[in-house]
């Protein structure tokens, strides 16, 4: 494809009164901006038309941004923010790209194009391609994403930040011309340092392969149930061991199973397995959640609560799996999620 064919939307998230997110006199508003005004430049010094939604500090509605991108018959949407919550945890560090919870295989491929790239600049954690039900993303005619580029509340996504603004400025670019087959061209003046060259992607279900945020998880469940499992952040047999073991454990604790905790799913766990749904709170639905992450499915950081994030994660399984997708965990959903 031609770079003169695309017209990339570059949208700063919040602006004028709407700060979005704040941190010790950090607003994420700002940062927002200096990303975006550096990816446009980015963009624009690779011949690649831009449409920003705004280049200033004022206040643009949602509408008003999907409006301009639908109307101009953009390419691609990527819209900028920074994460946050209510509190410092293990959870809260690294960069999440959202999608929309539908969004068809074009949208996903694009996301991880531009993750990729950011990775590949160097971040805390990385948290993967993640579906969720944001307004720009759900009303966008084009594929759209949302780049949460760190947590403003944890000082090393902040440090990352700052330092790496202009390479990571350029690796959203990279990976957004990549998406459509275009080659990111190294500018003296304007790239950061020469590109480097795209490892070949992995699948994140095969045997050894890295899950990204993997050894967080295996970390929890240990700690969580008392396991030793090794934190390789990686999906293979010692993984579904523990994660049966963990199960097991589980449902000895919350359903007073009295199976025997040897990480083998036979017969008699799964006979001691109920089927879990929307509500259901307890130790069996955090190691559901764990399944999830490890199986590169992200309901969100594991809580114990089955609540709606919970379901849509167990609802894309299913589907991506050829089972029912009802959102219920029942028996052949659990072995599935153990790799049966």
């Amino acid at each position: 494809m031609n770079s003169n064919n695309l017209l990339i939307v570059v949208d700063a998230g919040h602006g004028g009164w709407d700060n979005g997110a704040s941190w010790n006199g950090r607003l994420e508003k700002d940062d927002n901006l200096r990303l975006a005004l550096e990816v446009q430049r980015q963009l624009l010094a690779q011949g690649v038309p831009v449409l920003m939604t705004r280049d200033t500090d004022v206040f643009v509605p949602l509408a008003d941004r999907v409006q301009m991108a639908n109307d101009a018959n953009a390419s691609l949407f990527i819209s900028l923010h920074r994460n946050s919550y209510i509190e410092q945890t293990a959870w809260t560090n690294g960069v999440i790209n959202f999608i929309y919870l539908t969004a068809p295989e074009t949208a996903v491929r694009a996301a991880q194009s531009v993750l990729d790239a950011v990775v590949d600049v160097g971040v805390q954690t990385n948290r993967g391609v993640q579906r969720g039900d944001y307004y720009v993303v759900r009303e966008t005619n084009m594929p759209s994403m949302l780049l949460e580029m760190g947590y403003i509340i944890n000082e090393i996504d902040n440090e990352l930040f700052d330092e790496h603004l202009v390479e990571y400025a350029a690796a959203i670019a990279r990976g957004a011309m990549e998406h459509f087959g275009l080659t990111y061209r190294y500018i003296p003046g304007v790239s950061p340092t020469p590109p480097p060259t795209a490892p070949e992607p992995e699948c994140p279900m095969c045997p050894g392969c890295p899950i990204p945020g993997g050894r967080d998880i295996q970390a929890l469940i240990n700690q969580r149930f008392g396991l030793n499992m090794p934190l390789t952040g990686h999906w293979d047999h010692t993984t579904i061991e523990g994660m049966t073991m963990a199960l097991q454990t589980a449902l000895n604790s919350d359903f007073g199973a009295g199976l025997a905790v040897d990480g083998i799913l036979g017969p008699k766990t799964l006979a001691a397995f109920p089927s879990v749904r929307l509500g259901q709170r307890g130790n069996v639905v955090l190691v559901i959640q764990a399944l999830l992450w490890m199986n590169a499915v992200n309901p969100g950081d594991p809580d114990g609560i089955f609540g709606p994030r919970t379901q849509t994660s167990v609802q894309i399984f299913q589907r991506d799996n050829f089972l029912t997708p009802d959102g219920v965990v029942d028996r052949p959903t659990i072995s599935r999620l153990l790799g049966n």
